[in-house]
């Protein structure tokens, strides 16, 4: 007899499926029932033939037999509730409901909620009932209503309590352990002698924060652009196969230079979003991607549309590649108005002067003729580009007249060359005639018979003389990569990005010359712009124009175009240093009269902006930096017009305005924001695409580089520790990783560097040398028998998190020793859409309920805030925790990692780190100084730094 859901009244509150599971899982792992006993009784599931087989279980196991369907069957059939239970068939198909035993505790806690809310239901009713009776002691009634909740109420957890004397057995117990060993350390050892000395360990059931500056790693999407040195644009994916790339980074005082990435490192699969700025600039990264504000680097998850972000205003790199003048001319004019997909290219343009130089360009290519397409004047005049028959047979001719010759005087007959390079001898008479000419492959054998160079025959690629084979101009563009592509594929070419800054601008000019435009408007804003109905042509054009420091918005419009409406991606400048840029620069041929007339309005109108304003939040650097001094005095002596018209903290100041406050203020850091290399960008869109392959770059010193035009940017500690247990305590027990930000193999390599004491730089790149290989060979084996577990899975809620942790303490022999998680920002809350101070106040509470009751120490990585950033002493508070209040009440101990090398270049503690320990509860508090090995990702006891600071 199956039991569907027909068999239960709907109306009440159940969970069929969820009692199947439960009852299928005790089945299938009779282990499963110490998991649900506790949480459920027969009266807990809704299904009569559900309460018949639980109970069943319970008498089996009180017995001390097995759980499975035969001994079930027969127990139910002793009591005679086996046909009312469902009979033996049931019983197997409850087997096949059988879950992932990790997540019985999920399906049990189902049943026992809705179990309660039944008898909740119940009461109330019984309370409603009574309560109608007028002839009812209403203290009474009180009393027994609050007696009846209470004892559901208390249904709802574990009965843990213990009475004290039990407790103090235990205690007693551990003391004397204590007091019999010679060892300070009472917990897990760290292998940092000081931290030991200070928290006697890692203490079971302890919860640990760990917190330093958010984490420098990147996270991109593979085919996010990187301009590179030379002026190449590849994606992240070509740089991390190719382990190595010269590119931009952001040096701290706002200005772009060159750097070269230190690691390069495949994320793999992860959850990407694309963030997508005012200026339309957009780029695909991770969650936990940093992107810079004014306060700061801060991860995606941070963010939301309306804050603004850094990007270039200029990325001044320029190739040194160069191309012939008419070949960059053709190809701006063909892709901008151009048919590359007919047999032969195509110009249309109305311009006379455009079609002339077009024209003149040609001459580059021979063999060409140019013919004009008008259809009487009903259409745009074309210019058709094909092959020239006449200047094509006059080459043949001159190829015949050289062979001929050449085989006269080697006094080689026709028929035998036909034999040599087996061909027909007619075929030998028609190349001699000029009639024919060989293919590639005869002419390469021809010229080694006759023992002559290729251009000692003929003046021209063999190729170019054939009759059959496209144009000279047409193989080109071929080549090239752009012929054969419409409207809506053509791009830039590769080799445009390395050309030398003056073929660049002349490119852009030519392009702007067919669908671009300058414009002055009646109300007197001026404007340049291009269109294109390719959105990667029209991107790379506004990459382009950053080249030259001339800063475009890019934005998708619908047009109407011949009766029907498309997409256009159009650039717009309209920034007055841009436009000024951009006509010094570019200029765009045949608009001369245009660009005149807008630089007249320019120059008349003056400079004012927008848009190209500094963060509201410089208002608060403003503020201290002019401390006791009004602002009237200080806009009077930075010259500043308008002294009561400055709307403090109200509106946005230009970089004119801030340069010439912190002027008067000798501020050398508002000064260098006023000045930087950044633009900064409102994000109007962050959305979700799913599931990418994603890769990192390492940057050393500033951690952050340049990706599709966009600036983007410590688990090391906690790892030492974590390795330190696993292979060199007397700690028999796993330790267990879970790593939400960086891979498994990420972490893998981070811990060889760390063991085998090989510079990180040579094991990315490669370049080991046979020490190394021994030294790495004897750290993989030390590992590989090291109880670490690694789990990488990314947004796992407190409940997974813990699932699994209590699964491995079940099923390894000695249980778990360690747990670390990295790090808790990242983790999600079991429950969907509820604030984030109590989502991570939920998953605080579930990592200190973990650590009691694995009674294991637990490790857990946090993020500290920005406040820091704004201070002079840069040491982190326990305030700085990001979401404090409920990681600061639930751990045992808090952890500070501080560097003063990262904020003091000229520090006198370089390769040294500061652990601030702000919250011991059972212990004291303060400094000790750690040493950091970076080329090993490493920290290691302040006295031992000096054998690896090689």
């Amino acid at each position: 007899m199956s039991m569907s859901n027909n068999a239960v009244t709907a109306n009440i509150p159940h969970d069929h499926e969820a009692e199947q599971a439960v009852l299928g899982a005790v089945i299938y792992n009779n282990d499963s029932l110490s998991d649900v006993a506790s949480l459920l009784n027969p009266n807990s599931f809704y299904a009569v033939a559900h309460q018949h087989i639980f109970r069943a279980m319970l008498e089996l196991a009180d017995l001390g037999q097995p759980i499975d369907e035969i001994l079930l069957g027969d127990q139910l059939r002793s009591l005679s509730q086996l046909e009312e239970a469902g009979g033996y068939p049931y019983l197997s198909e409850l087997v096949e409901c059988s879950p992932v035993s990790g997540n019985v505790p999920y399906y049990a806690k189902i049943v026992q909620e809705y179990g309660l809310l039944r008898e909740l239901i119940a009461t109330s009713t019984e309370i409603a009932r009574k309560s109608r009776d007028p002839e009812q002691n209403i203290t009474e009634l009180l009393a027994d209503a609050e007696n009846k909740i209470t004892e559901i109420a208390t249904r709802t957890s574990s009965q843990n309590y213990r009475h004290i004397r039990d407790i103090l057995v235990d205690s007693f117990e551990r003391l004397e352990r204590i007091s019999n060993t010679t060892d300070e350390i009472t917990g897990l050892p760290t292998g940092f002698i000081d931290l030991d000395k200070m928290t006697s360990g890692l203490q079971p059931s302890d919860l640990i924060i760990l917190a330093a500056r958010p984490s420098m790693g990147k996270c991109l999407s593979a085919e996010a652009e990187i301009l590179l040195a030379d002026g190449q644009v590849k994606t992240i994916e070509e740089i991390y196969h190719q382990q190595d790339a010269d590119l931009l980074t952001l040096d701290k005082k706002w200005q772009f230079q060159l750097t070269k990435p230190s690691g390069f490192v495949d994320d793999g699969i992860k959850p990407v979003f694309q963030v997508t700025t005012k200026l339309g600039r957009q780029i695909k990264t991770t969650l936990t991607h940093p992107y810079l504000t004014l306060n700061g680097w801060k991860h995606l998850g941070e963010l939301e549309p309306g804050d603004r972000i850094a990007v270039p205003r200029k990325l001044e790199l320029f190739g040194k590649a160069k191309l012939p003048e008419q070949q960059v001319k053709l190809l701006a004019y063909l892709i901008g108005d151009g048919n590359l997909t007919n047999a032969n290219p195509r110009f249309t343009n109305n311009d006379q002067k455009l079609r002339d130089d077009f024209t003149e360009s040609l001459a580059y290519f021979p063999g060409l003729k140019v013919c004009l397409e008008t259809s009487g004047g009903t259409r745009t005049p074309t210019l058709s580009v094909s092959k020239d028959l006449d200047w094509l047979q006059s080459q043949r001719s001159v190829f015949a007249k050289r062979l001929e010759e050449t085989i006269r005087g080697k006094k080689i007959s026709g028929r035998a060359l036909a034999g040599e390079l087996g061909v027909s001898p007619s075929l030998i008479s028609g190349w001699i005639q000029g009639n024919l000419v060989p293919n590639a492959e005869d002419y390469v054998k021809l010229c080694s018979l006759l023992q002559v160079d290729s251009h000692e025959l003929t003046n021209y690629d063999i190729k170019k003389l054939s009759k059959n084979s496209p144009n000279s101009l047409t193989l080109w563009l071929g080549k090239i990569g752009i012929w054969g592509k419409n409207a809506h594929e053509k791009s830039i070419p590769k080799s445009i990005f390395q050309l030398e800054k003056s073929l660049l601008s002349l490119f852009l000019n030519r392009l702007f010359a067919t669908d671009g435009w300058v414009s002055v408007f009646a109300s007197g804003q001026c404007q340049i712009g291009y269109a294109s109905v390719s959105e990667k042509l029209a991107k790379q054009v506004q990459h382009l124009l950053l080249r030259f420091g001339v800063i475009a918005k890019l934005r998708e419009r619908m047009v109407r175009y011949q009766g029907e409406y498309r997409t256009i991606w159009q650039i717009e400048v309209t920034d007055s240093h841009s436009m000024e840029t951009f006509f010094r620069e570019i200029g765009v041929f045949g608009k001369e009269d245009a660009i005149e007339k807008a630089q007249k309005q320019l120059k008349e109108k003056g400079y004012h902006t927008n848009t190209d304003l500094i963060p509201l939040e410089v208002w608060e650097i403003l503020e201290k930096a002019k401390g006791e001094e009004s602002w009237n005095s200080l806009v009077t002596r930075a010259g500043l017009k308008g002294t009561s018209n400055i709307h403090v903290g109200k509106r946005a100041l230009s970089r004119g305005r801030l340069a010439a406050l912190a002027k008067a203020l000798n501020h050398s850091e508002l000064l260098s924001i006023a000045e930087s290399d950044v633009y900064w960008d409102k994000i109007v869109s962050i959305q979700f695409l799913g599931e990418q392959q994603v890769y990192d770059l390492t940057i050393p010193e500033t951690h952050n580089f340049i990706a599709n035009d966009i600036c983007v940017h410590n688990t090391a500690l906690a790892l030492n520790i974590a390795q330190y247990v696993a292979t060199k305590s007397d700690a028999k027990g796993a330790v267990l990783v879970f790593s939400l930000e960086m891979s498994k193999e990420q972490l893998a390599i981070r811990m060889l560097v760390s063991e085998s004491k090989v510079d990180s730089s040579r094991i990315r790149s490669g370049n080991l040398e046979q020490e190394d290989w021994d030294k790495l060979a004897m750290a993989t084996d030390t590992l590989s028998k090291a109880t670490v577990y690694i789990n990488d899975t990314t947004n796992l809620s407190p409940y997974e998190l813990v699932t699994i942790c209590k699964q491995l303490h079940k099923e390894y022999e000695h249980g778990v020793a360690m747990v670390m998680v990295d790090y808790l920002q990242l983790m999600k809350g079991n429950r969907p859409n509820q604030p984030r101070e109590q989502e991570i106040s939920e998953i605080s509470r579930s990592m200190k309920g973990l650590a009691k009751e694995l009674n294991v120490p637990v490790i857990c990585l946090s993020q500290l805030n920005r406040a820091l950033e704004n201070r002079t002493d840069k040491r982190p508070q326990l305030s700085d925790l990001r979401e404090s209040g409920a990681i600061e009440q639930d751990a045992d101990i808090i952890m500070f990692i501080y560097r003063d090398e990262v904020y003091n270049e000229d520090s006198p503690d370089k390769g040294t780190a500061e652990i601030l320990i702000s919250k011991h509860r059972n212990g004291s508090t303060g400094m000790i100084r750690l040493a950091f090995i970076g080329k090993y990702t490493k920290f290691a006891n302040y006295s031992e730094q000096s054998p690896y600071d090689d």
